[in-house]
């Protein structure tokens, strides 16, 4: 989400918006140097040296200025994911009474964000501070310089007061020019990751996309951890043939939905392989579209009934009412029933009601594999029931 909300509109304003009008101020720069030497090429040089002097400034504090906004980003970054927790835990919060306790951790991170915020800013203005006075002090020995050589009578006043008014022009967008490279120099490093986040799921790949399972999936000796000196799995070994209904059993933590997860390829295998067909899974580029998930935590959208469960596909009534009338989702079999509208999270439904929409979805799409993650929970003797008869 920080991402998307925060470094993009950071990358936008000081690199996408600064690029078009750092070119423009340096043609102008470009011509009006030109320019200078038409009265006397002696102060056209003079100009250039001189007043080019504050461009250097934000390559001597380049690191600090990408260390500034590297901790601004970092503190946004934070402070989002705590709010979306707290969000996702208010009824926890109400639930034990701590939402003075939240307000003051919120408190917290928003002023370390601000401070990050402050200090990148301070940062910038200070250097755009530098950059004006060198600037201001080097306009002066320009007309100085400029001064003497009039006076020496080798240059005329004439040409002494139109050379003033181009260097005059050249002024000011130098020190434009300082704050607009200080501003691409200071977002560089973002913008190098944000290409790099990008590219993690565009990049091209050779692997082959995987239809559907043929025979079996094979868990060979696989172990996993998420950290390095605890693995979760170890030597785990597992075959499941097709046409076969599987249950994996144990204790919570034990690594069953962990299983899952290297299957869809979420992680990579520290130890030992998976296969399909006796292919390895890393050789695959995806394994979604042979498989179909269903987990213990209902994810609907802020759409009809129909989308949800067709997920945009093209269903007919007749198929569609039908399979409502399995889970215990009778009340909506009857048209328009499927297009009524589901609210955020499926907040205008019950926990359960949830879940069978959730599970109907998958019934629906049909894949070579079903894998429910116990999305059973909590659901009445019915719905179990059937759906073991239905050869989940």
């Amino acid at each position: 989400m920080a991402k998307y909300t925060s470094e993009a509109d950071l990358i936008k304003s000081r690199y996408f918006q600064m690029l078009p009008l750092f070119w423009e101020i340096l043609l102008k720069i470009i011509f009006v140097s030109l320019a200078l030497f038409i009265p006397d090429w002696r102060i056209a040089l003079i100009t250039i040296l001189l007043l080019t002097t504050p461009l250097y400034v934000p390559r001597l504090i380049e690191k600090r200025l990408q260390k500034a906004q590297a901790d601004y980003l970092k503190a946004v970054e934070e402070n989002l994911a705590k709010v979306n927790d707290w969000l996702s835990g208010f009824e926890i919060i109400r639930n034990f009474s701590i939402g003075r306790q939240i307000l003051m951790r919120f408190d917290e991170s928003n002023t370390l964000s601000m401070d990050k915020l402050l200090r990148d800013t301070v940062l910038g203005a200070t250097a755009q501070l530098i950059t004006t006075l060198i600037s201001y002090l080097s306009y002066f020995i320009v007309l100085v310089c400029s001064a003497g050589i009039v006076l020496s009578g080798k240059f005329s006043a004439g040409s002494f007061f139109v050379a003033i008014g181009m260097i005059d022009q050249l002024s000011w967008p130098l020190i434009s020019l300082a704050g607009i490279i200080r501003e691409l120099i200071a977002i560089r490093p973002s913008c190098a990751a944000m290409e790099e986040f990008v590219s993690q799921s565009s990049e091209s790949t050779d692997r082959k996309p995987l239809i559907r399972v043929e025979k079996e999936i094979c868990y060979d000796n696989v172990s996993f951890g998420y950290t390095g000196d605890r693995p979760l799995l170890q030597n785990f070994s597992f075959t499941a043939e097709m046409g076969g209904k599987y249950l994996i059993r144990g204790a919570s933590g034990c690594g069953k939905t962990t299983a899952v997860n290297l299957l869809l390829r979420y992680y990579d295998v520290t130890g030992g392989r998976i296969t399909i067909d006796g292919v390895p899974v890393s050789e695959y580029d995806t394994t979604y579209a042979a498989m179909t998930v269903v987990r213990q935590e209902a994810v609907l959208f802020h759409d009809t009934l129909r989308n949800n469960l067709t997920m945009y596909g093209d269903v007919e009534d007749v198929r569609l009412i039908e399979l409502l009338k399995h889970p215990g989702l009778d009340r909506f079999a009857d048209l328009p029933s499927p297009d009524t509208i589901i609210t955020e999270n499926g907040a205008n439904l019950s926990g359960g009601e949830k879940k069978r929409i959730c599970l109907a979805g998958a019934l629906l799409r049909d894949t070579s594999v079903l894998i429910l993650d116990e999305p059973l929970a909590n659901l009445d003797e019915r719905v179990i029931v059937l759906e073991h008869a239905k050869n989940i």
